[in-house]
């Protein structure tokens, strides 16, 4: 729930087809629960939640509502309703994901119980916004959150990325997410089983196979307009499709006699969100969809690699593995976890040992998140075969803030022995 003065809400994308259901009739009963002394609703404005391009696999909806009080006065209130894609834009992909129902569980679960560790341990956190509502009918799944830009959070601009202090707050407060959901699994056992793959399932292999086969000519067209060093070495270097889906495949196993987690799987930019009141500094993670039973090294690469300001994604890479092993070990001790807690060493061993998840973040997901606002970008455009497809697939390539990044990352790693 967030309150506020009325004001008319802007709408940042246009572009989306917002379901009619989402209107005062679906959020009467949820305002009636959520809001102790709320009496009629005077107006409903629901608009898109982010620009185009900021969100590829979910309908999300900021929706503004003017309501009436017991004592007569007005205010607004917003939520942010998130549901599935309908399936002929790309949600039959995504619901072959289980993308929906892990986010379900995280928030009526698994944060909830993380929480509760953390309390019990004389420590209060916060790891997620708060959920009001879940919906499960048979045509879909449907969350709503508070709104917490009504609450003065905000993301940092994906374009740039995370400077040092920022890049510090996520480490420390993934490595408390990652202990929490360890004690978690001491406690209560082994996660679902859908929290042991990721977006690479086989039963998903000819689909990326398809895309692969689809940008690899734009792909390879682009590297060569890079001016990369070299660039016909790292050409020569890069898997096929089935060999790029395989490495992908393999990062599903895990090694139980290691350090495992529930890693957040989708960790960049626009999934953290940053307060700051006063002398106190909140961050908080969004979209809960894409947990992952395994070694932590899959979202520090992800989040390293998606999200660190170019000037020391690179440069100071060790030093973040550093920042998120000492909060590590102090949440593992404070919550008397009884296994073995990785050392510095270890950690650094284990990103080798997982380094897949560097190129395949690098070459994946980054296209998009470095790809500026744009009214093409979804899944359907980037799956669309033919000159129209190819067009927006190399524009995506060819795109400056992805080639800077890839300048670095190549000779990177390279240079780790992950090529």
């Amino acid at each position: 729930m967030s309150l506020n003065n009325t004001s008319k809400p802007m709408n940042p994308n246009e572009f989306l087809v917002i379901p009619k259901w989402i209107n005062e009739e679906y959020f009467r009963p949820i305002l009636e629960k959520d809001v102790s002394d709320f009496v009629t609703i005077k107006n409903c404005t629901p608009i898109a939640a982010t620009q185009p391009g900021e969100n590829y696999t979910s309908i999300m909806v900021r929706v503004v509502i003017d309501i009436e009080l017991k004592d007569g006065s007005e205010q607004q209130i917003s939520y942010i309703l998130k549901t599935m894609l309908d399936a002929n834009k790309g949600g039959d992909i995504v619901a072959g994901m289980n993308l929906f129902p892990k986010e379900k569980q995280m928030y009526e679960v698994h944060i909830p119980n993380y929480i509760k560790l953390y309390k019990e341990a004389g420590l209060d956190i916060e790891l997620a916004p708060k959920c009001v509502h879940v919906e499960n009918t048979p045509e879909r799944i449907t969350l709503v959150l508070e709104d917490l830009k009504r609450q003065k959070f905000h993301n940092i601009d994906r374009l740039k990325g995370l400077d040092m202090p920022h890049m510090r707050r996520v480490l420390r407060k993934l490595a408390e997410l990652h202990a929490a959901s360890a004690v978690n699994f001491e406690q209560n056992g082994p996660y679902a089983d859908m929290y042991y793959e990721t977006f690479y399932m086989e039963n998903n292999r000819p689909i990326f196979e398809a895309l692969g086969q689809m940008r690899m000519e734009q792909y390879f067209k682009a590297m060569r307009e890079w001016q990369l060093p070299d660039a016909e070495k790292y050409i020569a270097m890069a898997p096929s499709v089935k060999q790029f889906f395989d490495n992908a495949i393999a990062l599903n196993k895990v090694d139980e006699t290691e350090f495992n987690c529930l890693n957040h799987g989708d960790l960049w930019c626009n999934n953290i969100m940053f307060a700051d009141e006063g002398s106190v500094e909140r961050t908080l993670f969004v979209d809960l969809q894409v947990g992952k039973w395994g070694s932590p090294a899959q979202d520090l690469w992800y989040f390293i690699t998606t999200s660190a300001a170019l000037d020391i994604k690179i440069k100071e890479f060790d030093h973040f593995i550093k920042i998120y092993h000492e909060r590590l070990v102090e949440c593992l001790k404070l919550l008397k976890y009884s296994k073995h807690i990785p050392t510095l060493r270890e950690l650094h061993v284990t990103m080798i040992k997982y380094g897949n998840w560097g190129p395949l973040t690098a070459n994946g997901v980054l296209v998009a998140v470095l790809l500026p606002s744009d009214k093409d970008s979804s899944i359907d455009m980037m799956m669309t075969p033919g000159p129209e497809g190819d067009a927006f697939r190399y524009k995506s390539f060819i795109n400056p803030y992805y080639a800077k990044a890839m300048l670095q990352l190549y000779p990177f790693f390279e240079n780790k022995g992950l090529l």
